[in-house]
């Protein structure tokens, strides 16, 4: 799995060895590692909040909006009924 990569996280751990001390490594260790379980926790928290309000989101609520009205009827081949601006039609 790590092919030849081996050789460069060997060179990496012992350089923070020597930069942060024997003492020092285990703690920031144990602080990444928290980091990032937290950042999984909340990766997997956010996908299944989208995925819940997507379940629950009513297919009806989206194909009743105006703009989808507008992009059925224009994706059919027909034009949309055009209204004059001033017209009372077009202010309702």
């Amino acid at each position: 799995m790590l092919g030849d990569h081996w050789v460069l996280i060997v060179v990496v751990l012992l350089v923070a060895l020597v930069v942060f001390g024997p003492k020092r490594l285990p703690e920031l260790g144990q602080a990444l590692g928290r980091a990032l379980n937290e950042f999984r926790r909340a990766t997997q928290s956010m996908g299944e909040e989208v995925k819940s309000v997507t379940t629950t989101l009513p297919q009806s609520s989206v194909s009743s909006s105006p703009a989808a009205a507008v992009v059925q009827t224009t994706t059919s081949g027909e034009a949309p009924a055009e209204t004059p601006v001033g017209s009372p039609e077009s202010v309702g």
